[in-house]
């Protein structure tokens, strides 16, 4: 996927919630910056929130526990 268009769609998910209570229950501030937080220096392809939404969508595709998971 583009990564224009993947992080276009990240920002518009994040849009979409309502506002309040996504900052309440998810830690909006964190996640914010995580947006915009590279993985790991140099890296052009992911940052710290989308490879945590990767991870979470591999888990869940795969039935994975938490304990198993962790």
């Amino acid at each position: 996927m583009d990564d224009a268009i993947h992080d276009d769609q990240l920002e518009d998910m994040i849009r979409d919630v309502e506002a309040e209570s996504f900052a309440e229950a998810h830690g909006y501030g964190s996640m914010s910056s995580d947006v915009e937080t590279l993985l790991y220096p140099g890296s052009t392809n992911f940052t710290r929130l989308s490879a945590v939404l990767r991870l979470m969508n591999l888990k869940v595709i795969n039935g994975c526990t938490d304990k198993s998971f962790t």
